[in-house]
């Protein structure tokens, strides 16, 4: 019987799954058979293919290391794998806040028009809902925090309930008030800076003594 083959030193300088100092094409290749078989590979499986006795193949593993180098080629794809699909959610994410960017930027504009007498209750509880949510997934909190219902023991609720008891007016003015706090995140959001001249609704003056926010 052969004595077992010493194992070859492996190059620190090179992945382990490339070819190494001794080892030639021919062998190299034959590593390359066992390495794309995939994880469920197996020395008799690569023997069959490249049609070696299984003692052939069997030595040549041990000397070549073919187990520890194609362990090392399977955490080497598993980092590729994780890198690209990090990157991917990463592009998804930033094109789904733009998205939603956009559409409360859409949901600032309508507000202001919005008549708060021809709103039943149930319209407001679901339009301070989607504000909420959208405050919520832009900026962090937990979902948790705040839970809109229509159920009298929420607080939430009781407030909502308050506000349909107020005269049109002053719902219409709470309404603005909305309108105007959306649209501040909606800068902030895109970038704006703090110390800018905040949104108001149309037809509300800023309280300073200019007549409302400039064209930027």
């Amino acid at each position: 019987m052969s004595p077992t083959p010493t194992p070859i030193k492996l190059d620190p300088a090179l992945p382990p799954w490339e070819q190494q100092p001794g080892e030639t094409p021919k062998k190299y290749g034959q590593f390359i058979t066992y390495r794309d078989l995939g994880r469920a590979r197996t020395l008799p499986r690569a023997a069959e293919l490249l049609q070696r006795h299984p003692v052939t193949v069997r030595k040549a593993s041990a000397e070549f290391r073919w187990l520890e180098r194609a362990e090392a080629y399977d955490r080497h794809l598993d980092k590729l794998y994780e890198a690209t699909w990090l990157e991917e959610r990463r592009k998804a994410a930033e094109a789904d806040a733009r998205i939603l960017g956009a559409a409360i930027g859409k949901v600032a504009q309508r507000l202001p028009s919005l008549n708060a007498q021809e709103m039943s209750a149930g319209d407001v509880i679901r339009l301070m809902d989607v504000a909420m949510r959208h405050r919520r997934a832009l900026f962090g909190d937990p979902t948790e925090t705040i839970v809109v219902t229509s159920e009298a023991a929420s607080p939430l609720a009781g407030k909502l309930e308050e506000f349909a008891g107020l005269p049109v007016d002053q719902r219409n003015a709470r309404l603005a008030e909305l309108a105007a706090t959306v649209t501040r995140r909606v800068r902030a959001v895109e970038g704006a800076n703090d110390d800018d001249e905040e949104a108001y609704p149309a037809g509300q003056g800023s309280g300073g003594d200019g007549e409302g926010t400039g064209g930027e």
